[in-house]
């Protein structure tokens, strides 16, 4: 009787075993998208305009079977991904003046099947400008994971936009990370702000990142700019003799009365 017991236990268990590695599924779900679609978080790179739509567009792909995908759009300033022009340790090349950074996307929505499309459609913002981060995480039904990202890349012609020449001498585009300023210098900075309608008035500032207090200011010169010439500007800005973190901000309004902001952190040492 204890042998007849034991074996039909014995089969229980192998049966058990046996189901649960049947429902075993550690493999990651996939995007299938084909090669070269342009609105594919696959994309090397999203282009979009401010106050237009876009639509993202994907096809996912899983072994078994699909769950759900979770879009999240959010804006490049201060975020850096494993995969991005990057030096050794691991700063960004170049500078990229944002505005609208406020500006994010978080969706989700649910899949079913071994193969399903998925659409998210897209309102930009006319405040928006720059390189935003476009984050696609697909889910199994076995709960595995796999995240994907590329770049949303804004183009804005609705909002006046600068454009840095030079920061002491050394052109932006050759930055590795937020520029540092030695406490008690001067810093030159030159460069231009345009809008096809002209520019009403312009300003620069610096803030203080710890206090939020306008520790330096300047007007731009921006007398008689009807059209789109962009208007020049050399600022001599003396830095705080205080070390830590400040923001260095380019505010304009154009003659539409359209406004704008944006600018980049610097550290003082």
């Amino acid at each position: 009787m204890n042998i007849q017991l034991n074996s039909a236990a014995a089969c229980l268990l192998l049966a058990a075993a046996l189901t649960s590695c049947d429902n075993t599924d550690t493999e990651a779900p996939t995007v299938c998208t084909e090669a070269g679609a342009m609105n594919s978080v696959l994309a090397d790179e999203v282009e979009a305009e401010a106050g237009d739509h876009i639509d993202l567009e994907d096809l996912f792909c899983d072994n078994e079977g699909l769950s759900q995908v979770r879009w999240d759009i959010h804006n490049g300033e201060g975020h850096a991904h494993e995969d991005e022009d990057e030096d050794e340790d691991g700063h960004e090349h170049g500078l990229t003046l944002h505005s609208g950074t406020d500006w994010a996307v978080l969706e989700t929505a649910n899949l079913e099947g071994t193969e399903a499309e998925a659409e998210l459609h897209v309102d930009v913002p006319l405040t928006a400008r720059g390189i935003w981060h476009l984050i696609v995480d697909v889910v199994d039904a076995a709960g595995n994971t796999a995240t994907y990202n590329t770049d949303l890349h804004v183009e804005n012609t609705h909002i006046p936009e600068f454009a840095l020449t030079t920061v002491n001498g050394e052109s932006p585009d050759s930055w590795h990370g937020e520029p540092m300023w030695a406490a008690g210098t001067t810093v030159e900075i030159v460069g231009t702000v345009a809008d096809s309608d002209g520019i009403l008035s312009a300003e620069l500032e610096l803030i203080d990142e710890a206090t939020e207090e306008d520790v330096w200011s300047f007007v731009i010169d921006a007398a008689g700019s009807t059209d789109g010439t962009p208007v020049s500007f050399t600022a001599e800005v003396p830095v705080p003799t205080t070390a830590g973190e400040y923001h260095f901000e380019m505010k304009a309004t154009c003659n539409a009365n359209v406004s704008m902001e944006t600018g980049f952190h610097v550290e003082v040492e």
